[in-house]
């Protein structure tokens, strides 16, 4: 990343009044996308294998019930291949995404505190500035996940049995709908949280143990707040998952031409579908965080 690049751009940058944290999330993308251009292909590799898992396996048993070894030597190459991309990718990525921070971090306490912008606000803002990484590090990678997930779920329970495609994108009816309600509520509570970390340093300064209590008292009631909303979010979502996952199993096991090796592969394909959806909150929430984030690191509000 060029240093003197990225602070001219937070520098010439104006308020944020978009509700996509998409300022700060694209320069630093711009100024590393060799290395998160190569992260991600290896990422995407690792996903296609994952996907292809639950088929293999599914190979394996039938072929092991006729006393045929073909579907397990696939099995082995798949997990060996899967099991060397990621570690290959795990390995490269925590470099990358460390150098990163590194210059964001600088960049940042150089770029605010030439606005003289106040010095907790600064420490905060700094710390803070470990989510627009960790974005690329982990939200990222899970939006990846979460799509091959999906819609490599639905396109192979698609080839097994078309009738269960319409099952599961019901499913995604009510997801949408409780998502939507989320990402507002985390917005929300993401803001006041953020306020209070804020003036974390000026609470320390004065060492008053009855400010300084009320202050963590204050942060910790918003995240309790927050993961009470991810809660309530989580159960009302698991409710319209139990049905789908019945009536998946009412059909599959409903058939006397399904094998056993088959139907372990459906299975596992609409548990892939539902663990895709579950990893939806959390990039809501972390969206949300970052979209409030992103103002505070490019206003001039001192």
């Amino acid at each position: 990343m060029n240093t003197a690049t990225l602070n001219s751009d937070f520098i010439e940058s104006k308020p944020l009044e978009s509700t996509a944290p998409n300022n700060v999330l694209w320069k630093l993308f711009r100024h590393n996308k060799r290395q998160m251009l190569l992260t991600y292909g290896l990422f995407n590799l690792e996903n296609v294998l994952r996907v292809a898992q639950p088929f293999v396996l599914g190979w394996a048993i039938n072929d092991l019930v006729n006393e045929s070894y073909l579907g397990l030597g696939m099995l082995i190459v798949q997990h060996l291949l899967h099991l060397l991309v990621s570690s290959l990718r795990q390995m490269y990525d925590t470099r990358a995404f460390g150098r990163m921070y590194t210059e964001l971090a600088t960049n940042l306490v150089v770029d605010q505190r030439g606005r003289d912008v106040n010095v907790s606000r600064v420490a905060a803002r700094s710390a803070l500035s470990r989510q627009f990484i960790e974005f690329f590090e982990r939200s990222v990678p899970l939006s990846i996940r979460s799509v091959y997930s999906i819609v490599g779920a639905l396109v192979m329970l698609t080839v097994y049995d078309w009738v269960l495609l319409p099952i599961c994108l019901v499913l995604l009816i009510p997801a949408t709908l409780i998502n939507r309600g989320y990402a507002r509520q985390t917005y929300r509570l993401s803001r006041r949280l953020h306020d209070t970390l804020e003036n974390e340093v000026d609470v320390i300064k004065p060492a008053s143990r009855s400010e300084v209590q009320k202050h963590y008292a204050s942060a910790t009631g918003w995240r309790v707040k927050m993961s009470d909303t991810e809660a309530v979010n989580f159960c009302l979502m698991e409710l319209f998952v139990l049905s789908v996952m019945v009536a998946a199993l009412l059909r599959i096991c409903d058939s006397s031409v399904m094998t056993a090796g088959t139907i372990f592969a459906i299975f596992r394909y609409v548990l892939m579908l539902i663990m895709g959806l579950d990893a939806v909150p959390r990039l809501v929430q972390q969206l949300s965080q970052l979209r409030d984030l992103n103002h505070r690191l490019i206003s001039r509000r001192a």
